[in-house]
């Protein structure tokens, strides 16, 4: 019995030392809980140290002598990245989130180059809460430049509740730091220290965030900001801090230095209320809010924060026009009439009012009443307003008076004449009172302001009145033959330029864009109509340099009107990228170099000058030097790589190719791959090179997918390559046959598949290919496979088959030889390129880039005569890096952009531009 006793005490003492269960805290719960980070323990502070694609967040050590008590950082490394770091403990729904951040000003200054004035900044970071998923949440974020704005972000598509609003009290950081510069060099290090904390404390902001149940309220700095009514992520969710980068500055920080959060029901209740009393709000803080809610389109909100501003001061000139804007737009005509009025027993010389209160009657038909109203508009005012003077036109024409409504709407377009619409009733006006002469000058007034400003529905309406009352009229050819060339109906377009032309236009733009539209099919008509152009209007710079490309492209004397082009016009970048092209056919490096250093100096965001740029450092053996370029991560990649990352690096993938650097290559096609997998330029391109790596089944993956996307010759001769390759004579057949299905015109694709017969022994099939071959091509390359078929068939009845040539090759010509890609041009004049399409859509294109409205890309690699491809379906060995004479269009700036859609702004630099500026805009 004693045992039994001591047994049981024993078993209670064992059950004692025994370790409690730990119950596993549940990080995706939603807590009520009052919390402060503590980030001078990095292990109490619930946000982690991590680094992703672009971003870093570190954690800031404190300062044992100073006030700081540590933090975490979240570094931007590149242009254009929305990062963030995410709190992963606990779901929040209700709370208060309060915080201090700051922006330092980035290290990394842009060359030459400001924080933008006229934007929201350069940068911005802030908190992201109610925090779902990478796609769905909340975002607070503050810019650099003091401004605010609340996102609400679905699908990883924002909605904006607050647009980007000015932080009470913030002025814009950089003013004092650039007044700085013009200060005296000997100040001392005190001074600028001083200047740092100054900076550094404009650039700190606190934040306190209310979210309770579908509002949310924004405290920035003590200054109430926003009171946000919105219901659409209800869900509670995560915190996280996070920064966003734009274009100025190539990389950006920004510092969380204190963050606490309270869940708690009551607080977060009671601090909504405390927060939104009505008489904490301040009345200029609601005013500033109903602007923005205003320009957001959100009327009743902007609405109820002016009355509430009413309430506590007497509302300002501007912000009875702001309210009567608002009544206009809810369409309570008779409140913003009332405040309009008011505002001009206040100020009788108030022009908003006036135009104001003049489009209510108007839009009410009050005729008589906006008559009275436009009598005591004073004369200097109503001869300076287009607004006014275009209003009295309405108002005469609703009376019937004709001429004098279209000396009103004449007087409008006089002092805007973008506004092509008062021409337009000028026009009509003269017409309905007789005047068809003028009226037909108005009428092509109206057309050229429509064109200018891309309203082409308004200018279709004009083309079909000139039509219809001045049919015979030049002008009228003219006109209508820009519009049908603006709209990409290039085929119209080509039929009434040229009618146009014959009949002796002597405007310049006529012969312009008819040179534009000939320059593939008939390119020395094209350059007969460059030149019309240049006489008309010799010093345009644009004019010139088209007729330079067209020269060079055809291999014309092309020099002088190059230099012509770089005298009148030496801003435009797409000149001297002609003429490093010229410099590099003639194998000039140095002033190839040279001559593309400048171009990309003035169009620097060019991906096809970089191109060109590659082509000279690689052909000067630097290529690997061209690296830092594309290092995005560390901040030295040229601005074209950043904002056309794939396009890029596609870029440099070629030149590598070209280079015969493969392995290089390879790793740098993965990389622009993955950030544009379904572009079949770039997935054909790459698996050219899996090819000559050998890499058959990869090659025949890539040009699977291409083939999906968008078929071409090119990829139809790949792949009968591979097959070939692979011993599949089958199935390089019937791809060939099925790409002459769709390119039926190809030389190309004809003459593979007549090898493939030959290698065959099919030597009836082959000589009937080369029969349809010779259709499309006469070449010397034809010559030798028509007789080499002819000596098989010879060989085939005096000797055995077992002593014949299976698979005797067709000779190559010179056209097979490896070449650059930008030389592989009109460049290259030994070897012209074709395209794989030879449409009317004559490009607008070219090396001119965007000349006012023209242009964008050079067209330097339009030649049309036929060259051999560089390894066809009768080639069994892996092909060296060349092109087949349907080659691929690779860079706007090295190949024909001839078959691609004209840019419909072309027409602009050589019609809409003022008579009076001979250059580019």
């Amino acid at each position: 019995m004693f045992k039994l006793y001591i047994d049981y005490f024993k078993s209670k003492i064992k059950n004692l030392r025994k370790p409690k269960e730990e119950i596993p805290i549940d990080y995706e719960e939603i807590v009520e809980e009052q919390w402060q980070a503590d980030f001078s323990k990095p292990e109490n502070c619930r946000f982690a140290a991590e680094t992703g694609d672009g971003y870093t967040a570190a954690f800031t050590p404190p300062e044992p002598t100073g006030n700081n008590t540590g933090g975490i950082t979240l570094e931007a490394q590149r242009k254009h990245l929305y990062a963030w770091t995410v709190n992963p403990v606990f779901r929040y729904k209700d709370v208060i989130i309060e915080a201090d951040m700051r922006l330092p000003e980035p290290a990394k200054k842009p060359d030459g180059q400001d924080t933008p004035t006229d934007k929201a900044g350069g940068f911005a970071a802030g908190i992201l809460f109610r925090y779902i998923s990478q796609s769905t949440f909340y975002a607070l974020m503050i810019s650099d430049a003091g401004w605010v704005r609340l996102d609400a972000v679905v699908n990883s598509t924002p909605m904006p509740l607050l647009g980007w609003v000015k932080i009470p009290g913030s002025a814009h950081p950089d003013i004092d730091h650039h007044s700085s510069d013009h200060s005296d060099p000997d100040q001392s290090y005190s001074d600028h220290s001083n200047h740092k904390e100054e900076t550094d404390t404009k650039r700190a902001y606190s934040i306190k965030l209310i979210a309770n149940n579908t509002t949310i309220t924004i405290l920035i700095n003590s200054h109430w900001v926003a009171c946000c009514e919105d219901d659409t992520i209800q869900a509670a969710g995560k915190i996280a801090f996070a920064i966003q980068n734009w274009e100025t500055y190539p990389q950006v920080t920004a510092q969380l230095s204190r963050f606490s959060l309270n869940s708690i029901p009551m607080t977060v209740e009671t601090a909504y209320t405390e927060a939104n009393e009505f008489s904490a709000v301040p009345p200029d803080a609601r005013i500033s809010l109903a602007k923005t809610l205003y320009a957001m389109g959100r009327y009743v909100p902007a609405l109820l924060q002016l009355r509430a501003a009413a309430r506590l001061k007497e509302p300002e000139e501007a912000d009875r026009i702001l309210a009567g804007r608002i009544y206009f737009a809810q369409r309570m005509l008779d409140e913003a009439e009332r405040e309009f009025q008011s505002v001009l027993e206040a100020n009788p010389s108030n022009e908003e009012a006036f135009a104001e209160l003049g489009g209510i009657y108007y839009r009410a038909e009050r005729y008589e009443d906006l008559q009275h109203l436009l009598q005591k508009v004073p004369k200097p005012m109503m001869s300076q307003s287009s607004f006014l003077s275009n209003l009295e036109g309405h108002l005469f024409h609703a009376l019937g008076k004709h001429e004098e409504a279209a000396e009103a709407y004449r007087r409008a377009f006089t002092i805007n004449p973008d506004q092509g619409l008062f021409a337009f009733h000028q026009a009509n006006e003269l017409y309905d009172c007789g005047k068809k002469p003028e009226a037909v000058d108005a009428y092509m007034q109206a057309a050229r302001a429509f064109l200018q400003q891309e309203a082409y529905d308004d200018l279709a309406e004009v083309i079909t009145i000139l039509e219809r009352i001045a049919p015979n009229d030049p002008r009228t050819l003219s006109i209508a033959g820009k519009y049908a060339y603006a709209v990409g109906r290039y085929d119209d377009a080509l039929l009434k330029l040229k009618t146009a032309c014959k009949k002796g236009s002597e405007d310049s733009a006529d012969w312009y864009l008819y040179g534009l539209l000939l320059k593939t099919e008939e390119p020395k008509e094209a350059v007969k109509a460059f030149k019309k152009a240049c006489t008309l209007e010799p010093e345009y710079g644009l004019y010139q340099f088209r007729l330079a490309e067209a020269l060079y492209l055809s291999n014309g004397k092309y020099q002088s009107a190059l230099e012509q082009a770089l005298a009148a016009d030496p801003q435009n970048g797409w000149v001297h990228n002609l003429r490093a092209l010229a410099a590099l056919s003639e194998n000039d490096i140095e002033q190839a170099e040279a001559a593309v250093a400048e171009a990309r100096r003035l169009l620097p965001d060019e991906v096809s000058l970089l191109v060109n740029y590659l082509e000279v450092q690689r052909r000067k053996g630097q290529l690997a030097k061209c690296l830092p370029l594309f290092d995005i991560e560390n901040g030295t990649a040229d601005l074209a790589v950043e904002r056309n990352r794939a396009a890029a690096f596609h870029a440099l993938a070629n030149a590598f190719a070209d280079d015969d650097s493969r392995e290089e290559a390879q790793q740098w096609y993965y990389k622009a791959l993955k950030l544009d997998p379904k572009n079949p330029e770039l997935l054909t391109d790459k698996a050219e090179n899996d090819y000559a790596l050998f890499l058959l089944n990869e090659a025949d993956d890539g040009l699977v997918k291409a083939l999906d996307i968008q078929p071409s010759v090119r990829i139809y001769q790949l792949i009968a390559s591979i097959s070939v390759q692979k011993g599949d004579y089958a199935r390089a057949e019937v791809t060939l046959r099925t790409g002459l299905e769709a390119f039926a015109d190809s030389a190309d694709l004809h003459y593979d598949l007549a090898c493939v017969y030959r290698n065959t022994k099919r030597f009836e099939q082959a000589q009937a290919q080369v029969v349809q071959l010779k259709r499309y091509e006469t070449s010397e390359r034809v010559d030798a496979l028509e007789r080499a078929l002819v000596q098989d068939t010879g060989a085939t009845a005096a000797q055995p088959a077992s002593e014949q040539n299976a698979e005797q090759k067709p000779k190559k010509t010179s056209s097979a030889k490896k070449t650059s890609r930008a030389s592989k041009s009109a460049a290259d004049a030994e070897e012209p390129v074709s395209s794989t399409k030879t449409t009317k859509k004559a490009s607008a294109k070219s090396a001119a880039g965007e000349e006012g409205a023209d242009v964008t890309k050079p067209a330097t690699g339009t030649k049309t005569k036929k060259a051999a491809p560089t390894k066809s379906a009768a080639d069994t060995k892996a092909p060296a890096r060349t092109k087949s004479a349907v080659s691929k269009k690779r860079t706007a700036a090295t190949e024909s952009t001839a078959e691609e859609k004209a840019d419909t702004k072309t027409e602009k630099a050589a019609v809409k531009k003022p008579r009076t500026k001979k250059t580019a805009e």
